[in-house]
């Protein structure tokens, strides 16, 4: 049995942290039709699809180190 208790980081108030929570988020990366690519987090409780279509978008600087298959084959990141 896990020590932790996963919380949702999007509705959590600060104030109800509490010591053995732990947030996690999911990250999903979209090749384009441009031959661009973004990435995109958002809530676990969400799909795949969820998050490509509706999620945060990360900057090129804090995507690039998840995918680098994308960085490396030739796509620039789409700002």
């Amino acid at each position: 049995m896990s020590a932790y208790t996963f919380k949702n980081p999007i509705v959590t108030r600060p104030e109800d942290v509490e010591t053995g929570d732990a947030f996690a988020i999911k990250v999903v990366a979209v090749a384009g039709y441009g031959w661009d690519w973004a990435a995109y987090y958002g809530p676990t409780g969400l799909s795949d699809e969820d998050i490509a279509d509706v999620g945060d978008k990360l900057t090129c600087e804090q995507a690039e180190p998840l995918f680098y298959v994308l960085r490396e084959s030739g796509r620039c990141y789409r700002d």
